[in-house]
């Protein structure tokens, strides 16, 4: 599956961790993209994180943390979004690289973990389907096109859904009738 940006040169040895003097690894770590993942965060994100033995692997505990910049879909207008992601990843040697999209856990191949694909899949996963600047954001007005945000432009939209149309004639003539003191 093609990634939407690439993440360059993030590879974290583990083996120390399969020595019985290691107790964890500390990821305190500064990350850059390139593509569309360096168009939606300039300024990178930052990982950490505590990496931690288990038996045939190991545990990745910590956070992933960035301001994306986002588009409103309401009022068009560009805005930062904080994102702060928790990692909870679990990497084993009794996973292979076949078989990563099945498995519960991700594959530790050579005792290195390759944060490159955990980055990127957890920031796909962490992009929302609409982002709104705010929950009180009043978007575009659908006649003149003015950000009612910034504007108040007093266009009226009086449109009626085409399934009730025959509803709003009815009330239409209820009205008239009523006005002329029917």
């Amino acid at each position: 599956m093609p990634r939407a940006g690439n993440v360059h040169g993030v590879k974290i040895s583990v083996e120390p961790l399969f020595h019985p003097d290691i107790e964890a690894i500390e990821v305190d770590q500064e990350v850059r993209f390139s593509g569309d993942l360096a168009t939606r965060y300039p300024e990178g994100v930052h990982v950490k994180a505590t990496i931690t033995p288990i038996a045939h692997g190991v545990h990745m505990q910590g956070t992933l943390a960035g301001t994306e910049a986002e588009t409103c879909v309401r009022c068009l207008e560009p805005f930062a979004r904080g994102a702060k992601i928790e990692i909870a990843e679990t990497f084993s040697e009794d996973v292979g690289r076949d078989e990563d999209l099945y498995a519960d856990v991700a594959p530790l191949v050579d005792r290195t973990i390759d944060l490159s694909d955990l980055i990127s899949q957890l920031l796909e996963v962490d992009e929302p389907m609409a982002a709104v600047c705010s929950a009180a954001c009043r978007g575009i007005c659908p006649i003149c096109g003015a950000n009612r945000n910034v504007v108040s432009c007093g266009c009226e939209a009086h449109t009626v859904d085409a399934r009730l149309a025959g509803l709003a004639r009815l009330r239409d003539e209820l009205q008239a009738r009523d006005a002329n003191g029917r």
